[in-house]
């Protein structure tokens, strides 16, 4: 039993009374009653609450995406022939952001309710959820109960699945998404896929004149990119890649880009794999495609966590290298620390060429972005953006070297990345540099 705010203030007025009975004896006859009537409602509104009333459900989804709002129900199930107010909350779920508890209820006898908050998980793995803690009124408001029911279950937490399911989307209705452009990606002139209308900015040489002049409107046949490619999705998971950006690690964000560029790639017709390195190879997947490949890229890749090992590039590109020896295009994810690490990468993917493509992902510090633009306000902050400048300074002269010895480069804040390297991708398509 848990006291209420109304207990509390009568028992203030009783002590409030007990003090001036201590100077005027004819109030300490009432003050003996009011303390015997209190301790008698009180002991007889927590008699009135005793026993179990509710009992408790939570329905949550087996996964979970981390950096988005996963909606979670708890049901309340009220047993008694008496209205209950209160309120019913959760136990925290490790690494996430809850919101919507505790909430408040009115519950009609023998009624139910469900009661729904959302959790936002900030880190991958497997999480689990204790019990659920109910707290209803007494018939007075004297006293409040409090029930706990343990109700454990089990939820992985995966990189951003609702993404690829919203492209999905799209697809089926036909549309455009703003951010990523056209999902189709259109080839070159080697495979003839269909007859469509003229649309302004199509080459001359692909209309089709015998078509245009049986339909009397311009004609053009649109070719269908090569497929059966593969797409190789490197990701480091050293110390370079534990920054936080919109509350995720940079490594959050280059899973939820590779997943959804390898389900644009899959859905295309080509081969998607996976290598997780450090300081050395540690986890690697074939090329694969159809749905069993897009399974097996999120399940090697869910649990992924960064660490604080040195990053070792000629390790990594020496492994794609000798294990994958058809072209493919090698799209490697990483942060940059200092200028000895972007001279190892710089080498070992230019190391790749000319048998392979590779495309280096470089997600913007935007911290260090923010100190060398923001105004000084002393001596010591001018050491600091100088500090910042000539950090930005290296990295972007790394960029046009990378660029110089045919490495594609994508530079991009860690929250653009996804977008932008759907774009890349369909880009190197529609352009045959694969």
């Amino acid at each position: 039993m848990i006291p209420q705010k109304k207990l509390v203030l009568l028992a203030f007025f009783a002590a409030l009374i007990a003090a001036f009975a201590g100077i005027i004896p004819a109030l300490r006859l009432p003050l003996f009653a009011l303390d015997a009537l209190l301790v008698v409602a009180t002991i007889a509104d927590a008699l009135f609450v005793m026993g179990r009333r509710t009992h408790l459900e939570r329905e949550v989804a087996g996964i979970l995406s981390v950096g988005r709002k996963n909606p979670v129900k708890i049901l309340v199930h009220n047993r008694s022939n008496r209205t209950l107010r209160g309120v019913v909350s959760d136990d925290p779920l490790d690494d996430a952001v809850v919101e919507g508890l505790p909430a408040g209820f009115v519950l009609a006898p023998r009624a139910s309710i469900a009661i729904t908050y959302e959790v936002t998980p900030t880190r991958r793995g497997p999480r689990k959820f204790g019990g659920l803690t109910v707290r209803y009124d007494s018939i007075l408001g004297l006293v409040s109960r409090q029930e706990r029911q343990e109700a454990e279950s089990k939820s992985d937490v995966y990189p951003d699945v609702h993404a690829a399911r919203a492209l999905e989307l799209l697809r089926r209705q036909g549309r455009q998404d703003a951010r990523l452009g056209s999902l189709r990606v259109r080839g070159g002139d080697t495979e003839f896929e269909r007859l469509r209308p003229y649309q302004i900015g199509d080459e001359v040489r692909h209309i089709d004149w015998r078509a245009s002049a049986r339909r009397d409107d311009p004609t053009v046949r649109q070719f269908q990119a090569e497929s059966n490619q593969n797409v190789v999705f490197a990701i480091d998971t050293g110390r370079g890649m534990r920054g936080l950006s919109e509350g995720l690690e940079h490594v959050d964000h280059a899973l939820n880009a590779a997943l959804l560029a390898a389900d644009v790639a899959l859905r295309g017709g080509d081969k998607a794999g996976l290598l997780v390195f450090d300081d050395q190879p540690r986890k690697f997947l074939m090329p694969t495609g159809g749905r069993s490949g897009a399974r097996k890229l999120t399940r090697a890749a869910y649990d992924l966590e960064a660490n604080v090992s040195a990053t070792d590039y000629r390790a990594a590109t020496t492994f794609l290298a000798s294990q994958v020896r058809a072209r493919s295009l090698f799209i490697m994810f990483t942060n940059l620390l200092d200028p000895r690490s972007a001279k190892e990468l710089a080498s070992s993917l230019r190391g790749l060429l000319p048998r392979h493509l590779p495309l280096c992902v470089l997600m913007r510090d935007t911290d260090v972005e923010a100190l060398a633009t923001s105004p000084a306000d002393g001596v010591e902050d001018l050491y600091v953006r100088a500090a910042a400048a000539e950090t930005l300074a290296w990295r972007d002269s790394l960029i046009r070297s990378l660029k110089k010895g045919g490495v594609l480069v994508l530079d991009a804040n860690p929250k653009d990345v996804t977008p932008s390297l759907v774009k890349r991708y369909l880009e190197v398509k529609a352009r045959r540099l694969l």
